[in-house]
């Protein structure tokens, strides 16, 4: 079998498992609960299900690395997606979006209730509920953790570096809103770095260093032995990023295409060209124009491709994608058959279309 079969016959295994165990989780959170609580749960459940689960995945991977009973991360790996899940309500009132997967976020589910009474109020009290039962989850992933391993000779290390991702993802989540404002009113000029700093704290950390390395530390990894793999994650994580806004933007498959255009989102391409006085001038027509059309949409991509920040960007992120596969290339103490589950990953992220 190829790298890539190997990969996905793990995930698909994994992801199988995961799921069961995240049904019977989600059955048990609401099933004693009445009022005001029930009636949310019911929406949080809805949007904790159907997930691509590969945060848990990576959970399970680095555990694997060294344990045989894989089995035994399974409710490190539900409390990460439970996290997930809770990240993302708050993220929904953040970016002011409406759908989730295809389902009504937990704000816009609550506006749609009670809009008929007062819009605006309807508005607020469905974003302050979004708010406590984003808080919610987060502490229910916590209880996870406690509940299952607080008798392991490594929970104190896992539930330390556990809220040391969640802080930095919350920094990388603060630096992004202040960046897009900063941005759009011209009152940053170092934006590549700044750019570079949310793709490390909000993506490389939330989406591959963090899960992965849980399970390492689980598994009782020798400390030596983490540099080089948080290394790995920092690069597939800002490669990963960085083919997310290019999707965000030459993608017809699944994001919304243009949001980023709309939001002024800070990204490679765009602080590429502002740097390019030749283009600079030119985007800005079209960077946070809410009544985006398909020309604009267009004339965006073009800049992007004539001023050569899409060539830059993706030159970027197949370098990054290289360079991670020689870190595990070159660590010895990893065994082949979890190399090619990890060769496997990274070619299934650089294939990805949405």
């Amino acid at each position: 079998m190829d790298n890539l079969e190997v990969f996905n016959n793990y995930y698909k295994k994994i992801a199988f498992e995961l799921n069961n165990y995240l049904k019977n989780y989600n059955e048990s959170l609401i099933s004693e609960k009445t009022g005001y609580l029930k009636d949310n749960l019911d929406y949080f459940v809805n949007l904790n299900s159907d997930g691509k689960l590969v945060r848990g995945f990576l959970i399970t991977l680095g555990y694997k690395m060294l344990k045989e009973n894989v089995d035994y991360s399974y409710n490190l790996a539900l409390a990460y997606e439970l996290l997930q899940t809770s990240i993302l309500v708050h993220d929904d009132i953040i970016d002011n979006d409406n759908l989730r997967r295809g389902k009504d976020t937990i704000h816009f589910a609550n506006y749609k209730k009670y809009k008929d009474y007062d819009e605006k109020d309807a508005k607020k009290t469905s974003e302050s509920i979004a708010i406590c039962m984003g808080d919610y989850g987060f502490y229910k992933a916590d209880q996870l953790i406690m509940d299952n391993y607080h008798n392991d000779p490594n929970f104190y290390k896992v539930f330390r570096y556990y809220n040391d991702v969640i802080l930095k993802t919350v920094e990388g989540e603060l630096t992004d809103v202040v960046l897009s404002f900063d941005g759009k009113y011209n009152l940053v000029s170092d934006i590549e770095d700044k750019v570079m700093l949310v793709y490390k704290l909000k993506t490389a950390y939330y989406t591959i260093i963090g899960p992965l390395t849980l399970g390492l530390i689980l598994g009782g990894i020798e400390e030596d032995k983490l540099e080089s793999i948080k290394q790995f994650g920092e690069k597939v994580g800002v490669a990963f990023q960085i083919q997310d806004d290019i999707l965000g933007i030459y993608s017809d498959m699944g994001k919304v295409i243009g949001s980023d255009i709309k939001e002024f989102k800070q990204t490679l391409l765009y602080s590429y060209v502002m740097n390019d006085n030749n283009y600079k001038d030119e985007l800005l027509k079209y960077y946070g124009k809410e009544d985006l059309t398909e020309y604009d949409i267009n004339e965006t991509r073009r800049i992007f491709n004539d001023s050569g920040a899409l060539r830059y960007a993706t030159d970027l992120m197949n370098k990054l994608y290289d360079e991670a596969l020689e870190i595990i290339e070159d660590n010895s103490w990893i065994k082949e058959e979890d190399k090619s589950i990890i060769y496997g990953f990274v070619e299934y992220l650089r294939k990805r279309g949405k």
